[in-house]
C-alpha cells in the first residue's frame, strides 16, 4: 500500500486539525483507478489470430458497465439505463498475449471513487455499424438495404461484480471479460462442377472447354429475417414476424456478372470476409424458411442456354428428414454442384448439398437434396 503526503503549509492553527498536524493523508482506497480488461476468443481462433489486427471487427467492441449492490451476483445488478455507469462505451483490442487479449479505453475509464462501490461488465463487438443501434443492453441489428455486409457480431456473457480492488487478475493485472461469443448465424456457399456421378472434376478438368463454357451468372442470399433485437444479458434473440417485408430482401450479392467454376470461398479464419452473416432461428421464428439462395448459371456457348433460379433454404433437409436450421454461432455451409454431360449440347443439372457444422469445426451433420 503506497500512502501519500499532501503537506499543507499554513501560519496559525486555524483548522482544527489534531496535534495541529500539518500532513493530512489521503488514503489509497479514495482515489481512481483506470479501467483495464483483457477478453478471449474461441480457441480456434485464438490459435489462428497473432495479432491485435486480426481480432474480428478490426479489434472494436463497446463496453456496458452498471452498478452493482456490494458483492450481489450479476443477475441482481440493476441494468436499467439510470443505473449505467459505463454506456457502450468504445474500447481497443490490443496485441495477443499467449491466448489473451488486452483490452483497453481511449480515454481512460475509471472505477468509482468509492471502494465498495461494484460493477458489473458485459461486452459486444463491433462497436459501431452502420446496421447496428442500441438502448440500454439491448442491440438492434437490422441489415435492410445497406450497402455493405453485416459483420461477425460478438457478445461476452455478463461478468462480475468486481470493484478497483478485487478486478485484478494476479498474472494479468486487469478484469477478464471473458470469451466472445458468436451471435449470428454464418452462411459459407460454394459453387463447383461434377461429372456425371457427383464427383468434382479436378483443376486439370477444370480447363476444359465444356466447363470453361458454363459461367455463373448471378448469385445472392435473399431474407425477410432482416431485422432483430439481441439482449446483452439473456445472450438471446427476438425477431418480431409483423416487422418482416412481404418479399425476401436481397441482403448479400456474391456475384452478379459472369464468373467462371469453381466458387470457393472455404470457412476458414483466413477468409472470414468470405463469408456471411443471417440472423439465426428463435423459438418463435424459422428464419430457414424465411431465407432462400438466388442462383443462375449460364451457358456461354453458341445457343447456350441460362437455368437456375430461387432456392429455399427450408428445402434443405438433414439425413433424418428434419430441416435444416441457421444456428447462433454455426456455420451452414452451402454447396451449389453443376452437374455436366459429356455427350453435347451441355445441359447442366444443379445440384444442391448442405452441411450444419460447428463454428470452431467441431463435428457436422450433413444435409443433402440431389
Amino acid at each position: 500500500m503506497i500512502r501519500k503526503h499532501i503537506y499543507i503549509i499554513i501560519g496559525t492553527c486555524v483548522l482544527f486539525l489534531s496535534g495541529c498536524n500539518n500532513d493530512v493523508v489521503v488514503q489509497p482506497d479514495t482515489e481512481q483507478v483506470p479501467i483495464a480488461f483483457s477478453a478471449m476468443m474461441p480457441s480456434v481462433t485464438v490459435e489462428t489470430h497473432t495479432r491485435a489486427t486480426d481480432f474480428p471487427n478490426n479489434g472494436q467492441i463497446a463496453v456496458v458497465a452498471a452498478n452493482a449492490i456490494s458483492t450481489t451476483p450479476i443477475a441482481s445488478t440493476d441494468w436499467s439505463s439510470g443505473n449505467i455507469y459505463l454506456n457502450h462505451l468504445a474500447a481497443t483490442v490490443g496485441e495477443k498475449v499467449g491466448t489473451i487479449y488486452p483490452v483497453t479505453f481511449n480515454p481512460k475509464q475509471y472505477w468509482p471513487f468509492d471502494p465498495d462501490k461494484y460493477l458489473s461488465f458485459v461486452a459486444y463487438s463491433p462497436a459501431t455499424h452502420n446496421s447496428l443501434s442500441h438502448s440500454d443492453t439491448d442491440l438492434t441489428v437490422d441489415i435492410t438495404g445497406k450497402p455493405d455486409s453485416f459483420p461477425d457480431l460478438l457478445y461476452t456473457a455478463p461478468v462480475g461484480p468486481y470493484n478497483k480492488k478485487s478486478n485484478y487478475n494476479s498474472e494479468l493485472g486487469r478484469a477478464n471479460l471473458g470469451e466472445f461469443q458468436h451471435a449470428m448465424a454464418r452462411l459459407v456457399i460454394k459453387v463447383i462442377a461434377v461429372n456425371q456421378h457427383g464427383v468434382e472434376l479436378t483443376d486439370t478438368e477444370y480447363n476444359l472447354s465444356q466447363v470453361q463454357a458454363i459461367q455463373i451468372s448471378s448469385l445472392a442470399i435473399k431474407t425477410k429475417a432482416t431485422k432483430g433485437v439481441f439482449d446483452l444479458l439473456s445472450s438471446g434473440w427476438t425477431l418480431t414476424a409483423s416487422e418482416f417485408p412481404a418479399v425476401a430482401q436481397t441482403v448479400y450479392t456474391l456475384i452478379s456478372t459472369n464468373t467462371s467454376l469453381p466458387y470457393k470461398k472455404e470457412e476458414t479464419a483466413a477468409t472470414a470476409a468470405s463469408t456471411y452473416y443471417l440472423l439465426p432461428n428463435t423459438t418463435a421464428v424459422n428464419t430457414v424458411k424465411l431465407s432462400e439462395i438466388s442462383f443462375k448459371v449460364k451457358d456461354t456457348s453458341p445457343g447456350g442456354i441460362e437455368v437456375g433460379g430461387d432456392y429455399a433454404l427450408d428445402a434443405f433437409k438433414q439425413i433424418d428428414d428434419t430441416f435444416v436450421t441457421l444456428e447462433a454461432g454455426k456455420t451452414t455451409l452451402l454447396t451449389i454442384k453443376v452437374q455436366l454431360t459429356a455427350i453435347p449440347p451441355i445441359t447442366p443439372l444443379i445440384q444442391l448439398q448442405g452441411q450444419l457444422v460447428e463454428w470452431d469445426y467441431k463435428g457436422k451433420s450433413i444435409v443433402e437434396i440431389q
